[in-house]
């Protein structure tokens, strides 16, 4: 439901289809250049961090999705739209470039090759009303092409996708996918099977915590996502006295890592993933390295148990983190087939999918809906017999299944454009052409998939995929501060706006940042953070932070995400938007006018948002006095010592150069907003990147207090979803769970209409105002339940309240945003787009539509010629 094309997310670059020539010595040096379809090559790119897993039940982020889009196919797919008045797609045999329509899309079967909505003629124990049935759009049947194959060309039907949907809901592996099928899509019954073994507390009968302990219900926790193990925080930060660990210590070869889901009675000793390098081959610790990096085995040992009560006395009944709780149910065998909505018909062709709200997947004519390639583009498919090879027992201590399917060469299984042909986990991966697809056989298809391999190397360090990049070595490269001034301009050197807004989170839970010790409790007073936001010059972030890649962004969203599809009206360009803004940067409105009490008065909405900068120093030190007082006032309350330093922790991935200067850059910031007050040179910003790849748990936890590039991307045709990761605290993308819009409330007039509550003030939980919008509140039997999900309430009704949550969001000054994604990238001149008008559903074409230039033999000799220096031609501006 993310993403939107196959297209690659490093490489958003174009060059003209030309012939290229560079000073090369006393010699010329000529590069081929081609048409789509005339030849064929390996594509060479590289990773900074390689996937740990490529299974569309358990991925958790776009890393691991980096190979699984290769290897998996669609429904129903976006294309560009060709005009057929000047040829349409084909002509010349190649595709018709001329006949692109700017900014168009089409929606093709792939997979599919029909789609009905069946919601009439459904079994009646699906539970659908009279005028349910009338209405339709709840029940579809989807009709598949008979030629899908594995790559090993077993055959694939029906059968298929709905064993793999009873695996993606398998209460006994507790999924990190699932909840897109239960909740978002809200497949019938899906929910109820999910929670047949480990239910929630609420699904379970209980109000409390302390409730289900007394009850002797048997509980389970989320090790993972609450103080996930790397990162985590440590048994010191809650008890003072528990230092050290002082039993014995035997590092285990066979349960090195604590499972996601544990029993919190369970006492069993595990190893922190971080402390395998301290580990030598004998399983002894490397004291040295521990001691010179001042850590102890302390640092690394925990239990299910400890982290529980550790947990436990940090967390109020009502606090997000019950969520990561599972209790232990007894709810009987629930037939999977009697009770999910997902069938087979009798011909093993189609697959019938009931849901508990409608979609309207098909226009009025009958031709799919731009809703059915975004919201049912795919479904989860696993091959029957590896998946069930690759399912592992529950390990000692713990009652959930787990899986290693799709996590190496042997256990992966393929069936789109390409397979995966080696697999070097730290090192490298291959993909070559999966000649068993569908698609090579269809006419859609036809000229496109140029590629024959992708070969993926392994550079942590930018400098080094820069050399690999200018000595031929990988055939792309993003633009990035040391090479922006050199680049910028290059012919090879495209920008391609993305759906990506990032910015900085603080992290202002006030229970975890006493217990840090750390003497920031002021980072809990919303007058500080948003002296924090106006003190960023968000242009100068531009210039100096993320030069080449980014522009300045206000809001949650950017500007590439839609409220209208079919009129092509972007959220961002709307008047509410744009007012939702104004407000959280301090304009008020007066008769229609703007004014921000400093340079700008009685300006027109759309003068004042273009005035709109963010930045404003002088108010920012009004906050910050405001702030001063308070944690002064009230230094109990923030546990504020005035003797002490008060010290942020910014926390990130890698331990770099760039990285390092960003938190300088936020140290400086600092500096120039306390100076002249007494917090002048007390506060400190601490660098640490000992979370790793597990950054984002680490934060969540509040193990550092700033994380900083942080952000979203995804669903842009749907921002009343997307607003949800930040104030859906069950959202596994929310840093700020512990902010619960459960019980934050939202007051908000609606306008006159014929909609649910329409002309009436609500008084809501900012939860329940967002299960609303996107019709789920009955669903999730909240208080209230209204349903202004898509046609059930007017697109101006449903921007109200998507504006209104948007500044909810922003006013809290957690997540402040900065830029907005915008790629610069180069392409190496062995390949180049079909074309470099940007399209907003396609992008630039991706690997798909990608014309080799140089096969990889006339390559070889583009890079000797040029004496494997290609610097001169990448500077090159025309």
């Amino acid at each position: 439901m993310k993403k939107l094309a196959k297209v690659l997310c490093v490489v958003l670059s174009v060059v003209l289809v030309g012939s290229v020539f560079a000073a090369c010595g006393n010699k010329e040096l000529v590069i081929p250049t081609a048409k789509l379809g005339e030849k064929q090559a390996t594509y060479n790119t590289f990773t900074g961090v390689m996937p740990s897993n490529w299974n569309e039940l358990t991925y958790e982020d776009a890393n691991d999705s980096q190979i699984m889009d290769y290897i998996s196919s669609l429904l129903f797919e976006f294309d560009y739209e060709f005009d057929e008045s000047k040829g349409g797609k084909y002509k010349d045999n190649t595709v018709n470039v001329d006949a692109i329509v700017k900014d168009g899309f089409t929606i093709n079967f792939s997979a599919a090759t029909k789609l009905e909505d069946v919601t009439k003629t459904v079994d009646e124990k699906w539970g659908y009303t009279a005028d349910q049935k009338n209405a339709g759009g709840y029940a579809w049947k989807i009709t598949l092409r008979n030629d899908l194959k594995w790559d090993d060309g077993t055959k694939i039907d029906a059968t298929d996708f709905v064993y793999s949907m009873q695996e993606m809901l398998n209460p006994l592996f507790l999924n990190y996918r699932a909840n897109t099928y239960y909740e978002r899509l809200a497949i019938i019954g899906a929910k109820a099977y999910f929670d047949s073994k480990f239910s929630s507390l609420a699904g379970a009968g209980y109000t409390s915590i302390a409730e289900a302990i007394a009850a002797g219900a048997k509980l389970y926790i989320d090790v993972w996502n609450t103080f996930g193990m790397t990162g985590a925080p440590k048994l010191s930060d809650f008890d003072e006295e528990a230092t050290t660990y002082d039993g014995a210590f035997t590092f285990d070869e066979s349960a090195p890592t604590m499972a996601q889901w544990v029993s919190i009675d369970n006492e069993d000793l595990y190893l922190d993933p971080a402390i395998g390098s301290y580990v030598k081959a004998d399983g002894s610790f490397d004291t040295e390295a521990m001691e010179a990096d001042e850590v102890t085995s302390a640092d690394f040992v925990v239990s299910a148990k400890m982290i529980f009560q550790m947990m436990y006395n940090y967390v109020d009944v009502g606090r997000p983190y019950a969520n990561y709780l599972r209790v232990e149910v007894n709810k009987g065998a629930i037939d999977f087939a009697s009770t999910v909505g997902i069938y087979a018909t009798d011909s093993n062709n189609a697959i019938v999918i009931c849901f508990e709200k409608p979609l309207e997947l098909l226009e009025e004519d009958g031709s799919l809906s731009w809703r059915a390639g975004y919201y049912m583009q795919s479904l989860p498919l696993v091959k029957k017999s590896l998946y069930e090879s690759c399912k592992k027992e529950p390990v000692a201590g713990t009652t959930l299944w787990t899986s290693n399917y799709n996590s190496s060469l042997a256990t992966t299984a393929s069936f789109g454009p390409y397979k995966l042909t080696s697999f070097q986990g730290g090192k490298s991966y291959t993909l070559e052409k999966n000649e068993n697809w569908y698609g090579y056989n269809m006419d859609l298809y036809k000229h496109q998939y140029n590629v024959t391999k992708i070969a993926c190397e392994q550079i942590a360090e930018g400098s080094t995929a820069w050399m690999a990049f200018l000595n031929g070595t990988v055939d792309e490269a993003g633009l990035d501060n040391d090479h922006v001034a050199d680049y910028r301009n290059s012919k090879y050197t495209t920008y391609a706006p993305g759906t990506g807004t990032f910015g900085m989170q603080l992290f202002s839970d006030l229970e975890r940042l006493q217990t840090a010790k750390r003497n920031n409790g002021i980072l809990a007073i919303k007058d500080f953070r948003e002296a924090f936001s106006l003190s960023l010059n968000r242009s100068d972030i531009v210039d100096k932070v993320w030069p080449g890649s980014s522009v300045v962004c206000y809001g949650a969203m950017n500007s590439m995400y839609y409220i209208d599809i079919t009129n092509g009206i972007k959220y961002r360009e709307t008047e509410q938007a744009k007012k939702a803004l104004l407000r959280v940067y301090g304009f008020t409105e007066t008769d229609g006018k703007w004014s921000n009490g400093a340079e700008i008065t009685n300006a027109t909405l759309e003068d004042a948002y273009a005035a709109m900068t963010g930045y404003n120093p002088a108010l920012a030190k009004e906050k910050l006095k405001a702030a001063i007082t308070e944690l002064t006032t009230n230094a109990e309350k923030y546990k504020y010592d005035a003797n002490k330093d008060i010290t942020f922790v910014f926390g990130t991935s890698i331990d770099n150069k760039r990285n390092r200067d960003r938190a300088d850059y936020l140290q400086n910031i600092l500096n120039d907003l306390t100076k002249g007050t007494e917090l002048q040179g007390k506060i400190k910003v601490t660098f640490d990147a000992s979370s790793g790849s597990d950054w984002a748990n680490a934060f969540k936890a509040g193990s550092y207090e700033i994380a900083f590039g942080t952000g979203f991307s995804g669903n842009a045709l749907d921002p009343c979803d997307m607003i949800g990761a930040f104030v859906d605290p069950d959202d596994g993308l929310n840093y700020h769970s512990y902010w619960n819009t459960n019980t934050v409330t939202m007051t908000l007039k609606l306008p006159a209409g014929s909609f649910d509550a329409a002309g009436t003030s609500l008084t809501m939980s900012i939860k329940n105002w967002y299960d609303c919008l996107n019709g789920n509140a009955e669903k999730n039997q909240q208080t209230y339940k209204y349903n202004w999900s898509a046609g059930k309430a007017p697109d101006s009704v449903r921007l109200e309240i998507l504006a209104a949550l948007e500044e909810q969001v922003l006013n809290q000054y957690m997540s402040i945003m900065l830029i907005g994604e915008y790629n610069g990238s180069l392409l190496g001149a062995k390949f180049s787009y079909l074309t470099y008008e940007y399209n907003n559903f396609m992008g630039y074409g991706g690997l798909r539509y990608m014309v080799v230039n140089c096969t990889d033999s006339e390559w070889s000799k583009v890079v000797s010629d040029a004496k494997n220096d290609l610097t001169s031609v990448y500077k090159k501006t025309a």
